[in-house]
Order: structure tokens, then C-alpha cells, then sequence
């Protein structure tokens, strides 16, 4: 399917170009990360891992007029990795993050080809634009947008190009995941009551066919609603999620998560206090023919539960406090603080992408404080150079009696830090 989409891109590409108007766009982030003693563990030598890529994005819009347009995004990535399980190792990958012909007529239109999928705050459908390589996904989406009314429909699949395989491994910068084995078929809406305040409501089914590395059999119904709103300095928002179906063959899947925020922004430096709440049932494997935890991995969750990626929205309890304060116009400061719980201390402690465990479930765990995660963040934008965006950012994990019960009494603190240098020109 992508080579058909690419090639019926390409072909309307080439025999419109000279028609058309154009608008491009480039996008190069620098980025170094700095992982330290993430398995908790006092009795072995830290471990710490570091990572250094860059990553250049090249958009470009071509109206051709009539209601079609065309949308390109090729990426090139480089990232240099270095752990104490494999030493240093290289990747690299030049690919096409977006590649779409679109056709407007009115309020209704049509996207075909490879595109992101961004909905809401992002805890169900994102871009993962922090990861190297973003999500992206190949398929069809019908848009309906009226004054206060919009509706998406699609049809879709994740495109091969999320995970990769180091330069000195075969294949090389290859997808280590088989995402046509996966679909996804859904439809998002949004009703606008008063400008920045409405309602979301949303239906997405998530199938893998029988060739699927994982989850054969898997059919499972995702649907909720979202509250948003924004007047006079506050603002706030509620999303509530179910999840019913066919976790893989002879399981069922039954889950469930919910989200509360709500914060005030003052005149001064434009400071933001906030606080909020995030809660999904757990798994305590009490049934083996139901799955519990909620998983949905196709979000972007990084700026939800901590930036160190500890916890997904599945078997948590997270109440989360925050500060974000601009005491000069280029110049931002953000502070959060996660009081991180398990909900099922028996159950899975999932990390953010919900597949991998940060600890597996036992009948024999009574603890359910997992610790508290404090980020500090610095965003400057330089005035010298229009377009240059610097970011700081600072995180210490602190584990609670969840992490001692798990590792037999060893738990040490993680830190992770990073710095960026973005230049959109």
C-alpha cells in the first residue's frame, strides 16, 4: 500500500509541480539526552547511557488551485547512542514523514497518502514529534468542518518507519515492526461552544490481523469524549476513555482511563499555576481470559505523566502539579512535580509506550506508591537569530515503596536531562 500511495503522489506531483504555489519550510533540532540509573538499582554501578541525534524536516505545500493541494515532509535523521549493554552505535534514516494529496470542496475534504494523526491533548492520537523518528501513518481521511463542527473520518495504518535498526546491524535504519499487520479505523469530532471551549467525542477501532507479530486476533474499540475550555485566566479539561473488544485471541479487553486538569494564568510574567489528576484502573490478573490495562500506543504522552517516560496511562494514579512562568518574552520557565502511584499493586507498572513493563505484576506486591518525578524546563528563543528556539530541561526520579518491594530494598533515585537547539527557517 505505501508504494501505491507514494507512487500516485509522485505522478500527480510531477504533472502538477510547475502549477503550482508553493510554500516550504525547514525544521533542524540538535538534541543531546542523558539517561542515569533508570533500573533503580543502588547495588550496580549507575548506568549511564547517552544519546545525540539531529533531525531535519523539509516541509512543502503546493496549492495547485481548483481545491487541490499537496503536502510533502521528507526527514533525514542521524543519532549516535551510546548504553552500557551495546557501546556506541549509529543510526541513520532519510524517509518521508508526510506525503499527502488533499482535495478540498467547501466544508468536506479528502487527504490520501502517508499523515499525522493529531487529536486533543494527545494522550490517544499524536505525532510523537519528540521521539527521532515522529509517528506517521498511511491511509485516507474525510474532513467535514463547518463553523462550529468538525468531523474527521479515516482509515489508516502506521507507516514502517517508527523504530530502526543501528548502521552496523542488517537491515540497516529498517523498521523493526511490521505496522501494515495493524489498522486503524475511526472517526473524531469536535463541537465548538465558545471559542477555545467545546466538546470532543471520538471512536476508533485498533485491529492486527492474524499476521501481526503481537495481539493476533486483536480487535479492540476505543471511545470516550474530552471536555476543553479556556475564559478570564482559567482554563480546564476532562477526558474519559473505554475500552471493550478482543485483546488477542480467546482474551477479551476491558479498560478503562480518565484525565482532570485545570490551572489559572496570572497578568504577571503570564505565570500559569496548575494542577491535575490522571487515573486508569489496573490489571490484577485475577482473570486471565480479560486484559485490564488500557494500552493505546499510538499517542504522545511524553509531556504527561514526566518527561523520564516512567509510567503510560494504564494502572496509574498521577497527580501532578505545575508552574510555567515568562519573566522576560523570549524567556520561559516551567517546573513539574508527578506524585506517581500504581492503581493494582499486583498488577503490570507499564511504561509510556504501555508495552514494555517497568516492573512486572506479582500476586505477592502490596506496595502502590511508585515515587514522585520532579522536571525542571528552560525554553529561550533567541532574538539575535529569528526562528532558534533553545530547551533545558532537568528531571530527577524519586521511587517510593512500589520500586524497594520490587528490586528487594535497592531503590535509587534516576535523573535524566537534555538540551535542544531548534532552528525553524
Amino acid at each position: 500500500m505505501n508504494k501505491i500511495i507514494l507512487l500516485v503522489l509522485a505522478l500527480c506531483f510531477s504533472g502538477l509541480a510547475n502549477a503550482a504555489e508553493w510554500t516550504v519550510s525547514s525544521d533542524l533540532r540538535e538534541r543531546y539526552q542523558s539517561f542515569n540509573n533508570f533500573d533503580f538499582n543502588s547495588a550496580k554501578v549507575d548506568k549511564k547511557n547517552w544519546e545525540f541525534d539531529s533531525r531535519l524536516y523539509v516541509k512543502a505545500k503546493g496549492d495547485f488551485g481548483n481545491g487541490f493541494s499537496v503536502f510533502l515532509q521528507p526527514q533525514a535523521v542521524i543519532i549516535k547512542d551510546n548504553s552500557v549493554a551495546n557501546g556506541t552505535q549509529n543510526f541513520s534514516q532519510a524517509d518521508l514523514i508526510q506525503a499527502y494529496l488533499q482535495y478540498d470542496l467547501g466544508d468536506v475534504g479528502i487527504r490520501m497518502g502517508r499523515q499525522q494523526l493529531v487529536y486533543g491533548d494527545q494522550r490517544l492520537l499524536g505525532h510523537l514529534g519528540w521521539k527521532d523518528v515522529a509517528r506517521t501513518f498511511d491511509g485516507v481521511k474525510g474532513m467535514y468542518k463547518a463553523e462550529s463542527i468538525k468531523l474527521d473520518v479515516f482509515a489508516v495504518h502506521p507507516a514502517d518507519i517508527v523504530s530502526m535498526t543501528p548502521s552496523t546491524a542488517s537491515p540497516q535504519g529498517k523498521s523493526l515492526v511490521t505496522w501494515e499487520d495493524r489498522t486503524l479505523i475511526g472517526a473524531y469530532g469536535t463541537y465548538t461552544i465558545a471559542p477555545k471551549s467545546g466538546v470532543d467525542v471520538y471512536f476508533i477501532n485498533w485491529r492486527h490481523n492474524q499476521q501481526a507479530a503481537v495481539g493476533k486476533g486483536r480487535n479492540v474499540n476505543t471511545f470516550g469524549t474530552r471536555l476543553f475550555g479556556k475564559m478570564n485566566g482559567f482554563d480546564a479539561t476532562a477526558e474519559a476513555v473505554l475500552q471493550r473488544g478482543t485483546w488477542k485471541t480467546g482474551v477479551s479487553q476491558s479498560a478503562s482511563a480518565y484525565a482532570i486538569k485545570a490551572g489559572y494564568t496570572l497578568d504577571a510574567w503570564k505565570t500559569r499555576l496548575g494542577i491535575e489528576y490522571d487515573y486508569s484502573p489496573g490489571d490484577n490478573k485475577s482473570d486471565p481470559n480479560t486484559h485490564k490495562d488500557f494500552v493505546f500506543p499510538f499517542h504522545t504522552n511524553h509531556a504527561h505523566y514526566g518527561e523520564m517516560d516512567f509510567f503510560s496511562w494504564a494502572n496509574m494514579k498521577d497527580i501532578r502539579l505545575s508552574v510555567k512562568t515568562s519573566p522576560a518574552k523570549a524567556f520561559t520557565l516551567m517546573g513539574n512535580v508527578h506524585f506517581l502511584s500504581l492503581d493494582k499493586a499486583t498488577g503490570d507498572w507499564l511504561n509510556v509506550v504501555g508495552a514494555g513493563t517497568v516492573f512486572a505484576g506479582s500476586p505477592t506486591y502490596k506496595e502502590t506508591k511508585a515515587g514522585t518525578e520532579i522536571d525542571f524546563k528552560a525554553v529561550y528563543k533567541v532574538a539575535a537569530m529569528k526562528g532558534l528556539k533553545l530547551v533545558a530541561q532537568y528531571g530527577i526520579f524519586n521511587p517510593g515503596a512500589a520500586v524497594s518491594e520490587r528490586n528487594g530494598g535497592k531503590a535509587d533515585s534516576a535523573t535524566f536531562a537534555y538540551f535542544i537547539a531548534q532552528y525553524v527557517f
